[in-house]
């Protein structure tokens, strides 16, 4: 997938313009069919950030055909073959399910005939004492066959089991990687807009907070210059970087996503005002320490920073009331050039004009 600084950054217009024309240039060499999801599979092959996916694009040769396509976009949980991957574990586990249905009949049926065949020599012994020694023998060992049959079909039994427990746990590690796919940022690991989505609006129960908490909107500073002037590969390196970072920053109960190219949002649980000031400027300061190389360039190293608008659900209606309020802390923040954290206020409401358009959400 094209990186989010090439979707919306005026500097970086022509080298975004540059990879599409060369991933569609491919794609037309080889008569791939323009489908979004297979620029998505070509630009991930030309990057060369998977060598795996590279190698099995490659491997597809001119005119291949689209069931291929989708197998390698499948095979690499891209989002863009999330509803195909869809349809593939839901025909995989109806497969699955119906084998296991039939194994488990046949399974009775033998059972219940080996237990027929058990009561008929029993019936025999009860009600013929006087049987013969030759005909006892041979039921004997008929028995004794229907026995070792009995016992090699279960062994075989058992075994179609532990292969079917093995095809459910592919099954469910595919469903498992699906979710992460669609609600996981490719690049830093953390959660995406779809998931921040869903964790705001359970901030709020029946229309009311369900608890104290925070949301800061954060815009990491120097980052968009940092992609226009050394490329998106230093970028995404730096993205790496501020990943754990962030992740360490908050407590286990709490909340962080990338939810645009140079945006993060972050949800503190049980803090008042000045605890969630205080968290946003810790996380500042750790940005701030982080050291980015530049290619090329052993000794020379750049630094980031950020700004962060926070709005309290206490004072907020909804979820879409607290977004919009987190919007206008850090739209005043960074007015006129000016870093750094800011939380809501009445103050703050009223000063935003009808010429204010959301960048975060």
């Amino acid at each position: 997938m094209v990186d989010d600084f090439q979707h919306d950054g005026h500097g970086h217009a022509a080298q975004n313009a540059a990879i599409l024309l060369r991933v569609a240039q491919t794609m037309a060499k080889l008569g791939v069919a323009a489908f979004p999801r297979n620029y998505e599979l070509f630009y991930e092959a030309l990057s060369g950030r998977n060598p795996a996916l590279t190698r099995d694009v490659a491997a597809l040769g001119s005119y291949p055909v689209q069931s291929r396509i989708e197998e390698i976009g499948v095979k690499f949980h891209l989002s863009g073959f999330a509803p195909i991957a869809t349809d593939v574990i839901r025909t995989e586990a109806a497969r699955t399910i119906s084998a296991v249905n039939q194994r488990l009949n046949n399974n009775i049926a033998r059972t219940e005939g080996f237990a027929a065949l058990l009561r008929q020599f029993i019936a025999r012994l009860e009600t013929d004492p006087v049987a013969g020694m030759s005909d006892f023998s041979a039921d004997a060992g008929r028995m004794r066959d229907a026995v070792a049959a009995f016992e090699r079909e279960e062994r075989a039994f058992a075994v179609s089991m532990n292969e079917t427990v093995a095809e459910l746990g592919g099954i469910a590690s595919d469903i498992e990687a699906m979710r992460k796919t669609s609600t996981r940022d490719a690049t830093t690991g953390l959660a995406n807009r779809v998931a921040f989505s869903a964790r705001l609006a359970a901030l709020y129960d029946d229309g009311s907070a369900a608890g104290p908490a925070a949301l800061a909107l954060v815009k990491v500073e120097g980052l968009r210059d940092l992609c226009e002037s050394h490329g998106a590969a230093i970028a995404e390196k730096a993205l790496k970087k501020l990943a754990p970072v962030f992740r360490k920053s908050v407590k286990k109960n709490d909340f962080v996503a990338r939810i645009g190219a140079d945006e993060f949002a972050f949800i503190f649980h049980d803090v008042s005002t000045d605890n969630a000031e205080a968290i946003a400027q810790r996380i500042r300061a750790c940005v701030e320490a982080v050291q980015i190389t530049l290619p090329n360039r052993t000794f020379t190293s750049k630094t980031l920073s950020l700004s962060a608008g926070i709005a309290m659900t206490p004072i907020a209606s909804g979820s879409a009331d607290l977004i919009t309020q987190a919007e206008l802390a850090l739209h005043a923040v960074r007015v006129g050039g000016n870093r750094g954290v800011l939380v809501f206020s009445a103050a703050i409401g009223s000063r935003a004009t009808k010429t204010y358009t959301r960048h975060v959400a």
